[in-house]
């Protein structure tokens, strides 16, 4: 057997024909099932799903049609301040008809089971807008018959009902025992006199706001602020605090013994999501000069999403963390004896599917940044360091927003990395 060299790729060799590749088609087989070939389709009772691809919904005597632009989207999306631009045209008259109606609505529902650890199990619910837009009213005491076709184009507001929050965007999460949805719909209602029957027909929407930092962000952390990180607004310093082991007394160590490390990273801490956050790290043990170099080596840095959601009157927090990515750690400069200087870059989760946002004590989306340096496995009795440091991330960068309304003759474009695959999952059956 010929070794290969080390400082040379490993050789490859075509595939024989005594070991073909399988054969892949697009139509199964007998033994074969297919489980979801795409988004599921959220369909209005009589409405098919051709029509969905249309965005075109019916009921007995209701049609909507919907025009946003095709986004690959499975709903209705709307970016930032988007109309909800559409035709409602009547399948057959309606007698009787008082007042048509088209509204705008969005719900935010949390539910706990009875299996929820933290919660009392049950339902609640908040609206967070209601915008309403009549299209026919009948003269006051008198009815009428009502056909033909209704146009209707209501607008997102940039704020909650009666609030100062932003309006969220359309969410799904569920966690052990809890599950929050933001949902909004497009309602149609026809109100007719007497004991007749009214006429409504929801039409399920996504809204999907897109966000930008306010000011630009750093590239990198300049090679000055090793001197003096004061002398650059830009960025700001965040001292580490030691925490102690259990069962170890930290007063008997002095001061002047322990490292002294700060992170560094940008003063806006406001970020797009998928861009590289610079940030460096300072670790200064003039008594002890090898425990910098060993701390060096024991630095952890994450980015955590953390969901939240108050329940049981919003007494209690349910809160979920993901680990979004873990930074690259590299050693810039021991040169100077007791002192390393660490540069790290962590990334911003993916492009276009993060975004920092909250409803005041209700539910929020939040990402921080956390740092742990442990000390070396032959030291006893040390402290380990450790930080949190909240960030806002936007699902844009800095100065795009002027150039794709130009592009898209005005109409803002939705945030479709938002858009949550598991709200589709809940109108399947299961096999």
């Amino acid at each position: 057997m010929v070794q290969d060299s080390p400082d040379l790729p490993p050789a490859y060799c075509w595939m024989s024909s005594n070991s073909p590749a399988p054969l892949y088609s697009e139509s199964p087989t007998a033994t074969e099932r297919v489980l979801q070939t795409g988004h599921c389709l959220c369909l209005v009772p009589g409405s098919s799903a051709a029509d969905a691809q249309k965005f075109v919904y019916k009921s007995d005597h209701l049609e909507v049609q919907l025009h946003p632009p095709r986004w690959g989207s499975p709903l209705p999306s709307y970016g930032l301040g988007g109309t909800v631009d559409g035709v409602l045209t009547f399948r057959k008259p309606c007698n009787h008809v008082q007042e048509v109606s088209v509204s705008l609505y969005g719900t935010l529902t949390t539910s706990a089971s009875q299996h929820a650890s933290i919660a009392v199990p049950g339902v609640h619910k908040m609206v967070v807008l209601r915008q309403k837009v009549v299209l026919y009213s009948a003269p006051a005491g008198s009815t009428s018959a009502v056909s033909g076709e209704f146009p209707f184009a209501p607008q997102f507001p940039p704020f909650i009902e009666d609030g100062s929050d932003p309006l969220p965007p359309s969410y799904t999460v569920f966690q052990p025992g809890v599950t929050t949805e933001i949902s909004y719909q497009v309602r149609v209602d026809i109100i007719r006199k007497g004991l007749r029957r009214h006429e409504k027909l929801t039409v399920p929407i996504l809204y999907l706001p897109k966000s930008r930092p306010i000011v630009p962000s750093l590239d990198h952390i300049p090679w000055s602020v090793r001197v003096d990180s004061s002398a650059d607004a830009r960025v700001c310093d965040i001292p580490l605090e030691p925490t102690w082991p259990k069962g170890c007394d930290g007063s008997s160590h002095q001061a002047d013994d322990l490292p002294v490390i700060s992170l560094t990273m940008p003063t806006s801490k406001c970020f797009a999501s998928g861009d590289t956050v610079p940030l460096s790290l300072k670790i200064s043990c003039p008594r002890s000069p090898a425990l910098a170099q060993l701390l060096s080596h024991n630095v952890h840095l994450y980015l955590i999403k953390r969901q939240k959601a108050w329940v049981s009157l919003g007494r209690q927090v349910s809160i979920r963390e993901l680990l979004l990515s873990r930074a690259e750690v590299y050693l810039v400069d021991d040169s100077q004896e007791g002192t390393a200087y660490l540069r790290m870059e962590l990334q911003a989760g993916e492009a276009g599917r993060e975004c920092s946002w909250r409803v005041e004590g209700t539910v929020a989306v939040e990402h921080v940044i956390r740092l742990v340096i442990f000390p070396p496995e032959h030291v006893k009795n040390f402290p380990v360091y450790r930080c949190e440091v909240p960030v806002t991330l936007t699902t844009d960068q800095y100065g795009t927003q002027q150039s794709e309304l130009l592009a898209m003759s005005g109409v803002p474009f939705p945030a479709l990395g938002l858009s949550d695959p598991s709200r589709h999952l809940r109108t399947t059956r299961p096999l």
